[in-house]
């Protein structure tokens, strides 16, 4: 079975538009990690792609939130070590893919070194279970360039997802996924308010009960938004791209 991996970003459904026009309809599946955290328009960006497509996503998921997991691993989640990346979206499509399954994969040009990484995990896989699959990224092997993409998605009259519409960079985890940095919390922190409280009560909680953990490596949120207030701000990259939760090994 050919697996087209959606994160719910534009890339990823431009990259199982082109797996149904290689593959035929009936020779894919639309596979998506559900982490129970997503931004509410996300789903209805889902049932849009169906439409378009004419094809169900399987909806796959842990049933917990990342919250959830950090509190079973008395571990938080942060940009170094993304442990509900590997936990919710990782390790649930490594069980899920089939001896021989082809899965592909919505890395664009600029993620290149991404695509390595990922190589690198599922050889590891076949080594240590013998659960063999093979990989594609049609993007990097077609070069397709990103305006093309934007310009394809423009034609098919979808309504743009609101984080992209926000400003923000993927569609994830509501606008507060663990992995990016200072300047996408900072986003988070002006544009939607609530769902920075709920990860900022997080952190705090997840502090009282094991002492440590921070999602950024210098400042806690709490800090970051008493600087915002304070100050005209922080500045730091941040993390780009769609989280597909597929740079982690399972162990």
């Amino acid at each position: 079975m050919n697996i087209a991996t959606l994160s719910g970003g534009i890339m990823s459904f431009y990259t199982a538009f082109l797996s149904i026009q290689k593959h035929g309809k009936e020779n894919v599946l639309l596979y998506f990690n559900d982490t129970k955290w997503e931004h509410a328009d996300l789903y209805r960006f889902l049932n849009d792609i169906q439409a378009f497509l004419d094809k169900e996503i399987y909806i796959d998921a842990d049933g917990r939130t990342p919250e959830q997991v950090f509190f079973d691993e008395h571990f938080l989640g942060c940009n170094r070590v993304p442990v509900c990346s590997r936990v919710l979206k990782a390790e649930r499509l490594q069980k899920f893919y089939k001896d021989g399954d082809n899965l592909i994969f919505g890395i664009g040009l600029e993620e290149y070194n991404r695509m390595h990484r990922i190589i690198a995990v599922y050889q590891n896989i076949y080594v240590k279970t013998g659960k063999f699959c093979t990989l594609e990224f049609p993007l990097i092997k077609q070069e397709i360039p990103r305006h093309k993409i934007d310009d394809w998605f423009k034609q098919t009259g979808i309504k743009m997802p609101e984080l992209y519409k926000l400003g923000f960079e993927h569609n994830n985890c509501s606008g507060g996924c663990v992995r990016q940095g200072k300047k996408q919390w900072r986003k988070l922190l002006k544009t939607m308010p609530d769902i920075y409280q709920q990860r900022e009560d997080l952190e705090s909680s997840f502090r009282k009960q094991f002492g440590q953990g921070s999602f950024l490596k210098d400042i806690t949120l709490e800090q970051l938004r008493e600087t915002e207030e304070s100050l005209d701000g922080i500045n730091s990259d941040f993390f780009n791209g769609e989280c597909i939760g597929v740079c982690e090994f399972v162990a």
